[in-house]
C-alpha cells in the first residue's frame, strides 16, 4: 500500500450484510493487501477487540468503520465499551463513523469520543477510503 505502509486491517461494522459487501469490495479495490473483517453484530466484534487486547494485540485493527443504528448493541453502546479497553488500544484502533445518520447530534457526539476521527455518510467509496488512509493514519 503505496504511502500508507502502516495500515494492515480494517473492521467493517455494521448489521446491513449488503453495506459490508459494498464496503469490503471498495477496500479490496482500492487496497487489495489489507486485511479486512466485517461484523453484522457490534457485541461479537467487541468480544474480538478485547480477545486481542490480551492475547494478540498485533492483530488489532487500525481502523474500524462503524454504523451507529444496529440493534443489540448499537454504534454508541459500542464506543461506550471500546473506551473501557485499554489505553493501548484505544491509542492504535481509530473509528470512523459510516453511517446513514445526518442528526447533527450524533456528529456531535461521535466528537466526544476521542478514538473517533471522523463522521461519514454512507457509502464509503475509494477516493474517501484513500483521504482517510493517507490523512489520518500515524505514520
Amino acid at each position: 500500500m503505496k504511502g500508507v505502509p502502516s495500515i494492515n486491517h480494517i473492521f467493517l461494522i455494521d448489521d446491513d450484510a449488503v453495506i459490508n459487501m459494498i464496503n469490503r469490495k471498495i477496500i479490496a479495490l482500492t487496497y487489495p493487501s489489507l486485511k479486512v473483517s466485517s461484523y453484522m453484530h457490534a457485541g461479537v466484534a467487541l468480544d474480538r477487540l478485547k480477545q486481542w487486547a490480551e492475547s494478540e494485540p498485533s492483530q488489532l485493527p487500525d481502523f474500524i468503520f462503524l454504523d451507529i443504528n444496529m440493534p443489540e448493541l448499537d454504534g454508541w453502546e459500542f464506543l461506550d465499551e471500546f473506551m473501557k479497553l485499554p489505553a493501548a488500544v484505544q491509542e492504535k484502533v481509530q473509528v470512523i463513523m459510516l453511517t446513514s445518520s445526518i442528526d447533527i447530534s450524533d456528529i456531535a457526539k461521535s466528537r466526544t469520543y476521542k478514538p473517533v476521527i471522523d463522521f461519514l455518510s454512507k457509502p464509503l467509496n475509494a477516493d474517501r477510503l484513500n483521504t482517510l488512509m493517507v490523512s489520518h493514519r500515524k505514520m
